[in-house]
């Protein structure tokens, strides 16, 4: 990632809305701000979102929180990737007649940006696999040249995958077609649905909202219309449908060069950046144990306007997350000003408050903060992390990491001893997709505040008349009562504990699902900030007890091979675990510290 110091800053937010509390605000209040409709959802890219992060700085200033060393005021600025759209100028034209982009054709996402015009070879599905012996690609040679090719891959005469009993193969992604066309030498590579098994021809949605590793060469949709004009023009006497069912029945492919056919196109991309920023501030401790640092965090984004990460929404409504995570943020919020205001506080750890951005995306504030972190890691005792704490259902909290050190259930249970709420643990490990898991790979002892999934979940109505504000406060008071003795009692050691934080199990995020439907698991966590890469998957460690933990992977490795399959990205590596099976023993090739390595792993099956 570009150094901080290269960076763009994100213009300060000029003026808060009247809405915003003016004097130390409830929890109600800050809910009731964070999840109005002014602040737009708090989606990334949004100046809600930075209202959003000039309103909790306000905070910690009013209550006199100090900076963290090296950032701009309580603000951690960073640049991220959110996205990307299909420039107008995009073309393609088939000889001299242009297509009409969005009606003919449209570029896929993760499409090289480039200029292109070669002959056109048909090569049936696009797969090249001497697994399931299956070559579109035998006798015809795509060298320099475009190539057309249907989606999915050969259909059984219930028109279900002729590969593999579940959905499809790897073989059958988009990535992998493009990966095996760029390997033979295509200069491009269009892909047109099958006539038949699958409805009306469409295209596939433009997945621009995440960042993703490029293909090496332009990839494009054409409608089935644009493939077989170029059929027609190639002197072939078979249209789509009847190729589709050729190869389909027979099992075997019908490749073929075109005659005199060429393609022509510009395909242009513009990638979306959006500056962002962690909000932190710090009350400093006292004594001996001064330099030493207990964090709390909780994501103040949401997912703004869009209808793609919406359970329910659509595109252009606001979804205002008064659960998720404007509830963990005024917990937080109360916190900061819980302890910094306090009289006559007992010598102790500094405690360091911080709101996280970007979280929704995959954990990017937190991961951001930890691999450039403005305090030292290793002083880092223990971390809280609050991420919808609104809407307790009979007084019942959910604490996950409970396992994560050796004193935590301990301290845990010492708070719910004193509390009207029904404590019940949510695994031991730290580890699931929320902020705390950025800091458990980092091998510190960490506690997750949580009170369940409900139906208002990533949809509009999560708004803040629904939350359960009795019981928010009385988590805040559980929540002190554990930091407390965080702060002044003796330090944790981290524990490497097994098993799953279920519901926000960290198997969901080691890979797995692919297009096979095998349920296997390898265990390690990507580094989502560098989905970019297409250079392998680096990880930022492995899930405990896992076949990668076993293997001897670590943080910071870049995995290269899979077996007998190349990884340039995460999708190489979800494709391979998809077409793998529970048990298998599978050589991987690893880059450490500038080193090639090989390892072995022996695959899991998926427990979520």
């Amino acid at each position: 990632m570009v150094p901080l110091a290269a960076r763009n800053h994100a213009p300060a937010a000029t003026g808060v809305p009247t809405t915003a509390p003016t004097a130390a605000p409830t929890t109600q209040e800050t809910i009731s701000y964070l999840a109005s409709d002014e602040l737009e959802g708090r989606g990334v890219g949004m100046k809600g979102l930075d209202l959003a992060a000039e309103y909790i700085a306000r905070q910690f200033e009013r209550d006199g929180l100090q900076p963290l060393p090296g950032l701009d005021g309580y603000f951690q600025r960073f640049e991220m990737t959110m996205g990307g759209s299909v420039e107008k100028t995009s073309s393609l034209a088939l000889g001299h007649d242009a297509l009409v982009l969005d009606k003919s054709f449209r570029p896929l996402s993760f499409s090289a940006t480039a200029k292109f015009e070669a002959p056109v070879v048909f090569a049936g599905y696009g797969i090249s696999s001497e697994k399931f012996k299956y070559d579109d690609y035998a006798g015809v040679d795509v060298r320099g040249k475009v190539a057309l090719v249907f989606r999915f891959e050969p259909h059984n005469s219930a028109g279900k995958s002729r590969f593999v009993e579940k959905s499809y193969s790897g073989e059958a992604t988009f990535k992998q077609k493009a990966k095996v066309a760029a390997e033979k030498g295509a200069v491009a590579l269009l892909i047109v649905n099958p006539p038949q098994h699958h409805g009306k021809d469409s295209f596939v949605p433009f997945a621009g909202l995440f960042s993703e590793a490029k293909a090496k060469i332009p990839v494009v949709q054409v409608t089935i219309e644009a493939g077989n004009e170029l059929l027609k023009r190639g002197g072939v006497e078979d249209d789509l449908q009847a190729l589709q069912t050729k190869i389909d029945s027979t099992g075997k492919p019908s490749s073929m060069a075109l005659a005199d056919v060429k393609a022509s196109g510009d395909v242009r991309i513009t990638t979306k950046r959006a500056n962002v920023m962690n909000v932190a501030g710090m009350v400093p401790g006292s004594g001996p144990l001064k330099d030493e640092y207990v964090v709390v965090g909780a994501h103040y984004d949401h997912v703004g306007k869009s209808g793609m990460f919406s359970n329910g929404g659509k595109d252009g409504e606001i979804h205002n997350g008064a659960d998720d995570n404007a509830s963990g943020t005024s917990a937080m919020l109360s916190l900061a000003h819980a302890y910094a205001t306090r009289s006559n506080p007992p010598p102790g750890r500094s405690v360091v408050f911080i709101a996280f951005t970007a979280e929704e995306w995959g954990l990017i504030g937190s991961q951001h903060f930890v691999d450039h972190p403005p305090i030292p890691l290793e002083r880092i005792a223990a971390m809280i992390n609050m991420d919808m704490v609104g809407r307790a259902r009979n007084q019942t909290l959910y604490i996950g990491g409970t396992g994560s050190g050796n004193r935590m259930e301990e301290i845990v249970r010492a708070a719910d001893a004193t509390s009207p709420l029904v404590y019940k643990g949510l695994g031991k490990t730290g580890f699931g997709p929320s902020d705390h898991m950025s800091f458990a790979l980092k091998k510190i002892p960490v506690l997750f505040f949580f009170t369940g999934i409900h139906p208002d979940y990533h949809k509009p109505s999560d708004d803040a008349p629904k939350v359960n504000y009795s019981a928010l406060a009385e988590i805040v008071s559980f929540a002190r009562d554990v930091l407390d003795d965080l702060v002044t009692g003796p330090r944790q050691q981290y524990v490497v504990a097994g098993g799953d934080d279920s519901p926000h199990s960290a198997a969901a995020m080691s890979g797995g699902g692919g297009g096979g439907g095998n349920r296997v698991t390898l265990g390690v966590v990507p580094d989502y900030t560098s989905a970019e890469s297409s250079d392998g998957v680096r990880i930022n460690g492995t899930t405990p007890g896992s076949p990668a933990e076993a293997a001897g992977l670590k943080d910071g490795d870049v995995i290269k091979r899979f077996g007998d399959k190349a990884i340039d990205d995460l999708m190489d590596l979800s494709t391979a675990l998809g077409d793998a099976q529970a048990g298998e023993r599978v050589k991987l090739k690893v880059t450490r510290d500038g080193k090639d390595i090989e390892l072995e792993a022996t695959l899991a099956e998926r427990k979520d």
